[in-house]
């Protein structure tokens, strides 16, 4: 006999007078479109909120709330799966990061503080007690820096180094355990959104020859900053990269940029990041690059002439 496939139903809510078949027809009608066919994902928690708030405040855009919200749960799981290992060598999350730094810059695993400091995005007091740390353990040493009279330098004592080879293939394994869910594709997807969307946050050095500030003499400003920088001066609300310097000479002062242009696209393409502009950067190579920007409420086209880039 052909058995019948099992659906298991969501706890039942407090509807109040709603009775129990009600529900389920609900349910029923909600795990259904228009043609009877079921939804193509599963609900999360995440999902009840957004139609909640649907339901309740329908004015309000709560689009943000389906990243943002994951974002935040999956840090707290992460954060638990992560750590419960490091717990297992005495260690913790930034502890092992200090081994981890200086393990990576090779022998003789050392660094200046200062560099660890800048390489970890930790403040002189921070990066100092986590030092005293892990040298009461014996796993790090402070050295005087023959380059810097008033400088240490942090090296990674034998036994960080072998810690560290003890510590590394189980912390690694964990990690592609809690990944286990995304297949390799996903993984580089979701690897490249969340790039796109830290490089707003944690811009790379301005100074670095790769960086499109470089190529076209700007100084840019992130989506989220430049939102909010025009909200407060009364301005319409647009994605885009704020100009908020622009040398002389430069390819950007030759187009006509100017400070407090937002360079909304380019090429034709929306442009919400830097990454995005350095895609169309790459595209355009030596020629001319079209530029779409917003000048208080006007909008403007310049042209960029775009040199050769320099070699990755």
């Amino acid at each position: 006999m052909k058995r019948s496939k099992k659906v298991s139903l969501p706890a039942v809510p407090d509807t109040g007078s709603r009775t129990l078949s009600s529900y389920i027809d609900a349910f029923r009608h909600e795990q259904t479109g228009q043609q009877g066919s079921v939804t193509r994902h599963l609900r999360d928690h995440t999902d009840w909120i957004l139609e909640g708030w649907a339901h309740e405040r329908p004015d309000l855009d709560v689009s943000s709330v389906a990243i943002i919200n994951r974002l935040v749960l999956l840090q707290s799981y992460l954060h638990a799966e992560i750590g419960a290992v490091f717990e297992r060598f005495g260690l913790t999350g930034p502890s092992f990061a200090v081994i981890t730094t200086l393990r990576r810059v090779g022998a003789p695993y050392q660094l200046s503080q200062r560099a660890l400091m800048d390489a970890l995005q930790l403040t002189s007091g921070t990066i100092s007690v986590r030092i005293d740390r892990l040298m009461q353990d014996g796993l790090v040493e402070r050295l005087p820096d023959p380059n810097d009279q008033r400088g240490v330098l942090v090296r990674l004592t034998e036994k960080g180094t072998k810690l560290f080879d003890q510590v590394a293939p189980v912390h690694l394994a964990n990690e592609d355990r809690l990944l286990s869910a995304l297949n390799a594709e996903q993984r580089e997807q979701l690897s490249s959104l969340l790039r796109i969307l830290l490089l707003s946050f944690d811009p790379l050095d301005s100074e670095d020859p790769q960086h499109p500030s470089r190529w076209i003499g700007a100084s840019l400003a992130p989506a989220h900053v430049a939102r909010h920088i025009r909200r407060s001066a009364g301005l319409t609300d647009a994605p885009g990269l704020l100009v908020q310097a622009v040398a002389i000479p430069s390819p950007a002062s030759e187009a006509g940029l100017q400070e407090g242009d937002l360079i909304v696209s380019a090429g034709g393409t929306e442009i919400r990041s830097i990454d995005c502009l350095h895609q169309k950067l790459l595209t355009v190579q030596s020629g001319i690059l079209s530029l779409e920007v917003l000048r208080g409420t006007d909008h403007h086209v310049l042209y960029l002439q775009v040199s050769e880039l320099p070699s990755t």
